[in-house]
């Protein structure tokens, strides 16, 4: 997958701590609701309907304490109000943004409903999370709406299903109990990853809302250091803006009985302003492109998580091998823009520039490749040729180069 597709993921906290947050609610007719889930550049996404409304699209999000609104000019048209700011702390983990609270939202995802929710708009389009996913995003689903009830994520059939907790009985046969931890509506576990020659424990918030493999604190632990092979640059976009650290590979990676080799990693500094201590003292985060590897159950109440590995879960992670780094805009967000080059990179010294935009690559347009299409092309083996025509300013023009590996 494209860079900036795995490595966009939101982190923030509540300095404001007294919103009442009631969750889905499951009658007694039902044992199990099930909520429709699509995948698009990493990222679960399920329709939401607000107020009785109409149908908007949100990010279902593990590592979000609460819900959020992110376009606050629809807020209106939802019968939304609002008086109580409050100030978040952005992924950057320093910059501090604002944001209301709306209360008695009633909301609707898939089969599951919240009658009586309270959730935060955000005073300004954040995330601008369109450009990175594909399409147009209005929210993020956070665990202040899961968290009392059993979540079951099964990406055979793209669905996730919520279940009481008194009526849930743990699988058998082929899952795999990890021990986890839930604090402030966020499950961590424990994993032991292998930096170099050294094996140090590491705690991860498990976070289908970041769209990365692995990401790690370089400042949390001594033992967590840049590997010799890194690319320096932005490691993803979240409340706040874009975030800078480098990328490379964890040699290895296990927890319970299952294990991964040579993993995509993102290294970051916790900022200086931020104490490890609000962020659970985690030392990094598990994120959706490793998790989607497993159908996932996590029972919030008794703090018990299941995984079902998929065939060859522990397959080779691939990474961009061209350095560019793309967003889409415009019109129905077709248009395709590089907005970040990789130094030293084959996009690099074939002249690519920031701002460019990509018309065709190998001859086919992009209007039939999506953003998607365009990053599965930048993933090819090394060695393989590239075309691709863009437009700058008023010029159009075709840079070529071969694909290889940067990290």
């Amino acid at each position: 997958m494209k860079r900036i597709i795995l490595l966009i993921f939101f982190s923030f906290s509540f300095i404001y701590t007294n919103a009442q947050s009631f969750g889905f609610q499951i009658g007694k007719e039902k044992d199990i609701i099930e909520i429709p889930f699509e995948i698009h550049n990493n990222f679960i996404v399920v329709q939401v309907n607000i107020n009785n409304s109409f149908n908007l699209k949100f990010i279902f999000d593990t590592g979000a304490e609460h819900t959020i609104l992110s376009k606050n000019i629809l807020a209106e048209v939802l019968g939304l109000t609002y008086d109580r700011p409050i100030r978040l702390i952005g992924a950057d983990l320093n910059q501090e943004l604002i944001a209301y609270v709306s209360t008695n939202v009633h909301l609707k995802v898939g089969n599951a409903i919240a009658p009586a929710q309270d959730i935060l708009i955000l005073s300004d389009d954040y995330f601008q999370l369109d450009e990175y996913v594909g399409l147009e995003i209005h929210g993020i689903i956070g665990a202040d709406l899961f968290r009392n009830l059993v979540l079951k994520i099964d990406y055979k059939r793209n669905s996730i299903y919520l279940q009481r907790t008194s009526s849930f009985r743990a699988p058998k046969r082929k899952w795999k109990e990890i021990p986890v931890s839930i604090d402030k509506n966020k499950p961590y576990i424990l994993a032991q990853a292998t930096l170099g020659d050294k094996k140090t424990e590491v705690k991860l918030l498990f976070d289908t809302g970041a769209s990365l493999s692995l990401l790690l604190h370089t400042n949390t632990s001594a033992d967590i250091q840049l590997p010799e092979n890194i690319i320096k640059g932005s490691v993803g976009r979240g409340l706040g803006g874009i975030l800078e650290g480098y990328l490379g590979r964890v040699n290895r990676l296990e927890f319970g009985e299952l294990f991964f080799n040579n993993i995509i990693t993102n290294y970051q500094d916790v900022s200086d302003a931020i104490s490890i201590e609000s962020i659970s003292n985690r030392n990094g985060i598990l994120g959706h492109a490793l998790i989607s590897r497993f159908n996932v159950i996590i029972d919030y109440p008794k703090e018990k998580l299941y995984l079902l590995p998929h065939r060859r879960y522990n397959k080779k992670f691939k990474y961009d091998r061209s350095g560019l780094e793309l967003i889409v805009s415009g019109k129905e967000l077709k248009t395709i823009t590089v907005y970040n080059l990789i130094e030293d990179s084959p996009a690099a010294e074939a002249n690519f520039q920031k701002g460019d935009k990509i018309l065709s690559v190998n001859g086919i347009p992009t209007q039939f490749l999506n953003l998607k299409g365009v990053s599965n092309k930048l993933t090819k083996k090394v060695g393989k040729k590239i075309r691709i025509k863009i437009k700058r300013g008023d010029q159009i023009m075709t840079l070529r180069f071969k694909l290889r590996n940067l990290i």
